[in-house]
């Protein structure tokens, strides 16, 4: 039996993938999932959808193209563009993260100790070069530290990448409570974020 990627079933059925997924997510298009997730689809299914005497089928088609315009499809595809570009920026500087701090082991030339701010008990450092979930990571961690009543612990934000690098091969953004790592390579919510802050800075 053949199978269809969602883009050929889309292409065949003269629909978007958005649309096609919708379909399949809903029970109206049986398709088969591989181990990496992609979805595969029985020809049978198209030709069924596209069959002459699927008279109120077709209509229901017919529908969601009119209810999903091409302008409507454009703005989820160019949002997904945005998004994945958000991660290949934000795995491009971990990756590069990763390559300084091989590069530091290999020249034996990482620090013995992180440095901390001499004015307090504690320090917090946020790690990331500058992207849209670091500066989120730093803005949220500034907000909880005012909340748990805790002004007077600086906070940092470290980007150059061998600064980061002396962390050791973390993934950005990350957050550094004492010259520990304790988030790294997301954002947590801000309930999450207050109980790690107020176990480490007790």
């Amino acid at each position: 039996m053949l199978y269809l990627t969602v883009s050929e079933a889309a292409k065949a059925l003269q629909l978007s993938v958005p649309t096609v997924k919708r379909y399949i997510y809903e029970g109206k298009l049986k398709s088969s999932k591989l181990p990496g997730g992609q979805h595969r689809i029985p020809r049978s299914e198209i030709e069924r959808l596209l069959a002459p005497d699927a008279e109120e089928q077709g209509e229901e088609l017919s529908r969601d193209n009119e209810t999903y315009p091409l302008g409507d499809r454009l703005a989820v595809l160019e949002r997904w563009v945005t998004e994945l570009q958000a991660e290949v920026e934000r795995l491009t500087a971990a990756l590069e993260v990763m390559s300084r701090y091989c590069v530091r082991l290999s020249d034996n030339a990482i620090a013995a100790e992180h440095p901390k701010s001499s004015g307090s008990e504690h320090s917090v450092v946020i790690l990331g070069p500058g992207c849209r979930r670091c500066r989120a990571l730093y803005e949220l961690t500034t907000k909880v530290l005012g909340e748990l009543k805790q002004v007077d612990v600086p906070i940092e934000h470290v980007k150059d990448l061998d600064d980061i690098a002396a962390y050791g091969p973390v993934v950005t953004p990350a957050l550094v409570v004492d010259g520990s790592i304790v988030v790294s390579g997301r954002v947590p919510t801000e309930t999450a974020l207050k109980g790690v802050l107020a176990r480490y800075l007790r």
